[in-house]
């Protein structure tokens, strides 16, 4: 949203959350429910669409979870394709048949070699997915699952290497692989969260396999038809990249790859929507973008007031244990650098908050 008032739109937006640095970039925003909304409801998808009715704009952009929404102008892939990609069993069985490396997958018949994960069908952020250690282990994992309404769920091989990702800007026809992106996954000095939760990116990722990411990149988002901005994990193996799976719209690496690239994302996704791909960019430096998660519940009373600081909670907030707090960013000349730089913004939020 920020990204796209620095564009020169005029913005209004529709949001689950009430950050104060959300209000401050929006000309107008609505919200659906001031809380973590944790899952997306069909009274969500109507809430949106009742509230964009009327209006006028000329781009919709939609982030996590709306990916499928059906509503005019929007500037990203159709519903279907949205639909189709966020399937992860279906999708790997299409990237399979195309001649793409994948995951092995398994059925609950199979005589499964452990360690395997348990993921749900759909689903982001990876907090779901379990590393399943064993039968029993297993069996206690579905009961959860089932418990949790999570009825669609697959197995698949625990592809042990480096969490990455790539960003691609796509016409549908031409695709460019914009920047490789390392993922954070499950850092406990940011907070309680589950192994697999998504939890900040590092951009740009330095690899002897960028070449090879950024051709099977390419080459999924022309095949797949995808067009403006789409985010492709990997797992970098022994063996070399692995695909893991596609979000067919805004990643959560958005404010890296700007800061990393100095170049503005939505002004780029619009463009590559309208068939014209923006010029290849180079590292100007290094991004990373870190997530602090509740200790515990909390009610916020003070916050943090400093630019590297987003997703801001207003006072007066109700945050639960192990849910996120805050963001921050941070740069540097190395990879290090960046990520220390980050690490420093966490740790003094984490004094704000912890009181």
């Amino acid at each position: 949203m920020c990204s796209a008032k620095r564009a020169g739109f005029y913005v209004e937006s529709v949001s689950h959350y009430a950050d104060s640095d959300l209000i401050k970039c929006g000309d107008v925003t609505r919200f659906i429910r001031d809380e973590f909304p944790g899952v997306i409801t069909d009274a969500d998808y109507t809430g949106v669409k009742a509230l964009v009715k009327g209006l006028a704009y000329d781009h919709a952009i939609l982030a996590a979870g709306f990916e499928t929404l059906d509503i005019p102008r929007t500037a990203g892939n159709s519903p279907s394709l949205s639909s189709f990609v966020n399937n992860k069993d279906r999708l790997r069985d299409k990237l399979q048949s195309l001649g793409y490396p994948v995951p092995k997958h398994f059925d609950l018949e199979d005589n499964l070699s452990y360690p395997v994960i348990l993921k749900p069908t759909r689903g982001a952020g990876g907090f779901k997915n379990v590393l399943i250690r064993d039968k029993q282990h297993l069996q206690r994992s579905i009961e959860q699952y089932h418990d949790n309404g999570w009825d669609d769920f697959f197995l698949e091989e625990y592809v042990r290497g480096i969490d990455a990702s790539a960003s691609v800007l796509s016409t549908g026809k031409q695709a460019l692989t914009i920047a490789i992106n390392e993922q954070l996954i499950g850092l406990k000095n940011l907070g309680p969260m589950r192994r697999f939760s998504f939890c900040g990116s590092l951009t740009p990722l330095r690899t002897n396999y960028a070449k090879e990411i950024e051709e099977i990149s390419n080459s999924i988002a022309t095949d797949l038809g995808l067009v403006g901005t789409n985010g492709i994990d990997f797992i970098i193996g022994a063996t070399g990249p692995v695909v893991i799976e596609i979000n067919p719209r805004f990643q959560g690496t958005l404010d890296t790859i700007e800061g990393a690239l100095g170049i503005n994302l939505v002004e780029a996704h619009i463009r590559s929507c309208q068939g014209d791909l923006i010029p290849p960019a180079r590292y100007n430096t290094f991004a990373c973008r870190m997530i602090h998660f509740a200790e515990h519940d909390l009610c916020v009373t003070k916050t943090c007031d400093h630019a590297n600081y987003m997703d801001v909670p207003r006072k007066g907030t109700f945050i639960e244990r192990a849910k996120p707090v805050i963001s921050a960013i941070g740069y540097g000349k190395s990879r290090d650098c960046a990520f220390n730089n980050a690490l420093h913004y966490i740790e003094t939020a984490k004094k704000v908050y912890r009181s």
